[in-house]
């Protein structure tokens, strides 16, 4: 009987002593509580996007694909380092040709500009609007430094030359997560990119908006 009594008072008293522990010198309580890792599971976040960006010298849509890679400092300001691939190709119609006879054809040539920026982003989100829009916003300013190569192919000639600039953007995002306990955002871009690369005093403005889609994911 005293043994059972001992075992009762020690199992009564075992989170009076736990609880007692947790409390902090300044006599504030820490009350200990585990990460929920489905929903944030890291302050490290990668992001992939694939969608188009507008060229204004060529006057042509291309593809862009953009990675990055996301540090949150706290959950409204975040920063980031961002790779994109930009690919725009058009062709042109030189002259006309006769070839003999009833045979007409034209000469082309056929260009390819691959850019290649990169920025340093600063982020700013807006978590508490979450659940009165269903998405959380945020907006994006970057800098950074871009690379070009312009590609050019005809009947006659051929040849490739290597263009760089000073980039910067600006754009608006959306992220929207289809379960709440998730680690996966769907993520919409819209905004403007600025690219002026140069080479020999010759410039080619590759400025123009984007519209990109993708995921955001904990790593």
């Amino acid at each position: 009987m005293k043994k059972f009594l001992a075992v009762t008072i020690f199992l009564t008293l075992l989170p009076v002593v736990v609880f007692a522990q947790s409390a902090t010198s300044d006599g504030k309580i820490v009350v200990p509580r585990e990460k929920n890792v489905f929903a944030n599971p890291s302050d490290n976040e990668f992001i992939g996007k694939i969608g188009t960006g507008y060229a204004a010298d060529p006057g042509k849509f291309g593809l862009d694909v953009s990675l990055n890679y996301i540090y949150n400092l706290d959950p409204v300001f975040v920063f980031g380092l961002e790779g994109d691939f930009f690919w725009v190709q058009w062709s042109n119609k030189l002259e006309d040709v006769n070839a003999g006879g009833s045979v007409n054809g034209s000469l082309k040539a056929e260009t390819n500009l691959y850019t290649f920026p990169f920025f340093a982003n600063a982020q700013v989100r807006l978590p508490f609007l979450k659940e009165k829009l269903f998405f959380e916003p945020s907006f994006t300013i970057g800098l950074g430094y871009a690379f070009m190569i312009l590609d050019y192919s005809s009947d006659e000639d051929s040849g490739t030359d290597f263009y760089s600039g000073y980039a910067w953007q600006a754009y608006a995002s959306a992220a929207y997560k289809l379960v709440q306990n998730s680690a996966v955002d769907f993520v919409l871009d819209l905004g403007y990119r600025g690219i002026h690369p140069d080479k020999d005093n010759v410039e080619i403005d590759m400025s123009g908006f984007i519209a990109r889609i993708g995921v955001r994911l904990y790593i």
